[in-house]
């Protein structure tokens, strides 16, 4: 028997009332830090405490980490419970697995990445007909993403083409599901999209899983698309035992469909919800937590919650403004190895967030520069090596003998004398008899084109490969070092000369050892349950929390993650906010909550930068300081970190750059700081066409050269005539009644 009193001892009211709540739907809305793991590990050991048996439980979160985290707390509250906890792509993958002979699916499928995808999407284009360098494969790939997010079939896509790029899009759309069904393989789209439209259109199916699953857990839910938001509705029907955590303040996945109103809306899909608010926050400091919250009150798409914390007061947040990109990157690597010096922090304490990959090039030069050690977290990098690749391609085949896109990577790999043009009259075999490539190669002597050393190549690869089949009940590691062995491939690597094999060779050792790894946790574990796993590992499982080094990151792999102390590179115009967001207020709102989820990551200091010059693609130019930074707080401390002329403070900066009149500038008597922009602002009247749209001090953004300020603006209509002072471009004058400009911010 589970003794109930632990489970409660030292949560808040709020966090108890959650934890205890019993049937019927129930929204967690839980700020930054406020602790939400905690909260719903305890519910789910607290169901198991009052009886619900584990069959009947499901939590799902959205990483691999956040899942074996969520897995192993309730262990430790409740010993050898069987409750099932996995991200959403994991379940959808299991159900497919499970239930895949009911829905006309071979549970032997093959996971495509986004590599493989491409390439499957390259050959229907191709097959198409269509030009693909104006109509590029991974544009066309996004877009069947997209479609499969929002649950349309290629049919009922078709039906949505009413421009020509779409009618481009459906007509690939069928011809990559018909090539994925072919090799028997699922895109990472088709693990939700396929179990929510079987959901959806499968009563029968839809009342098991409902029955089986009675109380159904969501963490991260502000961050749920169309096909998740289907799968956690459908399980929900009969037992409306859905609890959802999460906070519409940290929904940044727009991009890949994610809709903010899954959350903003609940209460109105289950009128029946209760809604418990956690503000209380356990991991920043007061100063911190008031500039976060700030910050994000300007955006009108969220539920206002009071932001509070017990912690210390800490230290000001600063904005660091410096010279260039270069100097940027070098006065974080300094000042990081001096903290370290002086026995403030260590190495792995700190973190530095960026908006673009592109911005690590320049800090990894400086730390290496200052002897700082960092890890840039981004994937599972080790997997996408070659040589591992390869020897993976070996796994998938076996799992799935339909795969073709493993069996063209690994098929002469050794070589075996196969050529191009061999296979392509393989393949066009393969197509006729409707069978897949490994099957063909068995049949090569039907081919008669095929001759000599590549016929002979392909009846070893096909012999080789159905001896290798019958060992797939080998654990992971062993059967990894099988396919080596029988394979040539460690061979060729060991009588190579070259270092670099040298190298390779270390790394395939590496993957048995991961192998081994994977399957000591678990010895029930797969082959399948091992490339599972790797293909479905997000930026966040290849992080390395325990080594002393710096953690840099993008601002979406920091969701879920706490540092002591925090630099967030770029705060520019541009940057943060992207420059895609001009202009939309939703997707401005979106890079706001990007900011904030950055933001509350820092425990203890929090930095943000920016740089006067920046290079892009190849160019210097003069940046704007990001709005975001208008909008903190007067406690913000802003630093002029240049060095460039000490009598120039960075409010002198921002000032010529964003042009507020020097009234509405106070002094502290210390540091400059911008003040925070006003609840209501004053809108101009503008009259449409005339010079006002483009007032003086206005930030305007220009196709070609960027981002400027407005310096005189005279006339109306035809006659209307708009000088702007470019960064790095000068200053140009634009004339008639319609003006290639989008104003940014207009002088209040």
């Amino acid at each position: 028997m589970i003794d109930v009193a632990p489970l409660l001892a030292d949560l808040t009211d709020d966090q108890r009332a959650a934890v205890q709540h019993g049937e019927g739907p129930l929204l967690i809305l839980a700020a930054a830090g406020s602790g939400k793991t905690r909260v719903i590990t305890r519910r789910v050991a607290h169901l198991l405490a009052t009886g619900v048996p584990a069959r009947n439980i499901l939590a799902i979160t959205f990483t691999n980490k956040a899942a074996g985290e969520m897995k192993a707390r309730v262990e430790k509250l409740v010993p050898g419970n069987q409750v099932w906890v996995s991200t959403f792509h994991s379940l959808g993958a299991r159900l497919l697995r499970m239930y895949g002979e009911r829905l006309g699916f071979d549970r032997n499928f093959t996971i495509y990445d986004t590599d493989d995808r491409a390439k499957v999407v390259k050959a229907a284009l191709d097959a198409t007909g269509i030009d693909n360098v104006k109509y590029s494969p991974e544009r066309i790939a996004s877009e069947i993403s997209k479609a499969k997010n929002q649950l349309l079939t290629p049919p009922q896509y078709e039906r949505t083409a009413t421009d020509f790029m779409r009618q481009v899009v459906a007509k690939v759309y069928h011809g990559y599901e018909k090539r994925l069904r072919m090799a028997n393989a699922m895109d990472f789209d088709d693990l939700l999209y396929l179990p929510a439209r079987a959901l959806r259109e499968n009563e029968e199916l839809r009342r098991d899983l409902d029955a089986r699953f009675k109380y159904v857990l969501i963490d991260e839910y502000q961050d749920t698309n169309m096909a998740q938001y289907e799968i956690a509705k459908r399980l929900s029907i009969d037992h409306p035992n859905l609890c959802v955590v999460g906070d519409p303040d940290q929904s940044i996945y727009k991009w890949r469909g994610s809709d903010i109103k899954n959350i903003l809306d609940f209460e109105r899909d289950f009128p029946a919800a209760r809604v418990i608010t956690l503000s209380q926050n356990y991991r920043s400091t007061k100063n911190i937590l008031h500039a976060a919250g700030v910050l994000i009150d300007h955006n009108k798409q969220r539920k206002k919650k009071p932001l509070v914390t017990d912690n210390e007061q800490g230290t000001p947040v600063t904005a660091l403004a410096f010279e260039t990109g270069s100097d940027e990157a070098d006065g974080v690597a300094q000042r990081i190895k001096e903290a370290v010096q002086q026995g403030r922090f260590k190495y792995r304490d700190h973190a530095v967030f960026m908006r673009i990959n592109a911005l690590t090039r320049s800090l990894e030069s400086a730390f290496v520069k200052h002897g700082v050690p960092f890890q840039i977290v981004k994937g599972l990098a080790f997997f996408e090596r070659k040589e591992n690749r390869d020897v993976l391609a070996y796994l998938r085949l076996l799992a799935n003998p339909q795969d073709a896109i493993s069996f063209l990577r690994i098929v002469n790999e050794p070589s075996r004398g196969i050529g191009k043009v061999s296979l392509d009259k393989l393949q066009s075999f393969a197509a006729d008899q409707e069978i897949g490539l490994l099957v063909a190669a068995g049949q090569v002597a039907r081919v008669t084109e095929i001759k000599g050393k590549a016929a002979t190549g392909l009846r070893d690869f096909h012999r080789l490969m159905t001896e290798l089949r019958a060992r797939m009940d080998l654990p992971p590691h062993e059967l990894v070092q099988l396919v080596l062995e029988k394979s040539g491939y460690e061979t060729m690597l060991k009588e190579s000369g070259d270092q670099e094999d040298a190298d390779r060779l270390a790394n395939v050792g590496e993957l048995i050892t991961a192998a081994k790894q994977f399957w000591d946790e678990d010895n029930s574990r797969t082959v399948t349950d091992f490339l599972e796993q790797i293909t479905l590992a997000s930026d966040v499982d290849g992080w390395d929390e325990q080594s002393d080094q710096v953690s840099v990151m993008t601002l979406h792999a920091s969701k879920g993650l706490e540092f002591p102390v925090v630099y967030m590179l770029a705060v520019e115009q541009g940057l943060l906010p992207h420059e895609r967001s001009v202009g939309n207020t939703e997707e401005e709102e979106e890079e706001r909550r990007l900011c904030f989820v950055g933001m509350t990551r820092a425990m203890k200091e929090l930095h943000l930068c920016s740089a006067r010059l920046r290079e892009k693609r190849g160019q210097i130019n003069y940046t704007i300081p990001s709005i975001f930074l208008q909008e903190l707080p007067r406690e913000v401390k802003f630093v002029d970190a240049s060095g460039r002329n000490q009598a120039r403070s960075a409010a002198d900066e921002y000032r010529a750059k964003i042009g507020p009149a020097a009234s509405d500038w106070a002094d502290t008597g210390a540091q400059p700081y911008f003040p925070p922009k006003p609840k209501t602002e004053i809108k101009p009247n503008i009259v449409p066409g005339s010079a006002d749209e483009f007032a003086p001090d206005a930030v305007v953004q220009h196709a070609e050269y960027g981002f400027g300020k407005v310096v005189e603006a005279t006339g109306f209509g035809a006659l209307r005539k708009v000088k702007v002072q470019f960064a790095g471009h000068g200053t140009k004058v634009f004339a008639g009644a319609s003006i290639p400009l989008k104003v940014i911010k207009r002088k209040a």
